[in-house]
């Protein structure tokens, strides 16, 4: 195979997984505290040295945009958002994991969990919140006042919990994360918890439909190049036998 057709090729992978990319996030667009994907510029040219191998585009690195979506108000005395860097820390059956997904309820058990029932980790364990109503401070204390009562109980600190920048996480899917090195210690976090609210996506869906296009573009001009130095190198074979 020829050298432009390698490239052509090339351009084709490329394309097709900056288009994965972009519609995971624009699919993810109204997703709480989901945090948009690139792809890493490195990983395109990873192999260049060994282009005549195969073609260049062959790694699936993918770097994470970990900035803050806007904070929006919800009412619900169990959603809460973080406000500045850090997580949440959940258990999971596979292992602790970290979220900015603060969209919380109540279990049957009257544990704080996640929208897919993980248990929200407190600062002594799980929290309980059976019954009455709900206060959580700036610091993540949880407070409930039962009924007839005239001051809430505190039942538990959310635990919130940061790591070294720049983040090494891994997705592991409905907003959850993981440190790339399991070994990774964290950090204490200054993020202050703000009950009522919901941390949005970071998604800038006009943004991504602009890379949208881009990259279908980009797509449709490598495929009609695949698709000529197909037709040369057809050409080529056919004429050459009749010489």
């Amino acid at each position: 195979m020829n050298s432009g057709m390698y490239a052509a090729l090339t351009g084709n992978l490329s394309a097709q997984r900056r288009l994965d990319v972009v519609s995971n996030n624009l699919a993810n667009a109204n997703t709480t505290g989901f945090k948009a994907d690139r792809i890493q510029f490195e990983s395109v040219l990873a192999n260049v040295k060994n282009s005549t191998d195969g073609p260049i585009f062959s790694n699936d690195r993918y770097s994470t945009d970990f900035s803050s979506g806007s904070l929006q108000q919800t009412g619900n005395a169990l959603d809460v958002a973080l406000e500045g860097d850090g997580f949440f820390v959940v258990n999971t059956p596979q292992g602790t994991a970290y979220t900015r997904q603060g969209s919380f309820h109540r279990s049957a058990t009257g544990r704080l969990v996640t929208a897919d029932g993980y248990e929200v980790q407190g600062a002594g364990g799980p929290i309980t919140v059976n019954g009455g109503k709900v206060q959580i401070g700036d610091d993540g204390t949880v407070s409930v006042q039962q009924p007839g009562q005239t001051t809430a109980d505190t039942v538990g600190t959310i635990a919130t919990v940061d790591f070294p920048k720049p983040y090494a996480m891994e997705k592991l899917g409905n907003g959850l994360f993981r440190p790339s090195d399991p070994q990774a210690a964290t950090v204490a976090s200054t993020a202050g918890v703000k009950q009522g609210y919901l941390e949005t996506s970071n998604v800038k869906a006009v943004v991504e439909m602009s890379r949208l296009i881009e990259a279908s573009r980009y797509f449709e001009i490598c495929a009609k190049a695949v698709k000529t130095y197909d037709d040369m190198n057809n050409r080529a074979a056919n004429d050459l036998g009749k010489v």
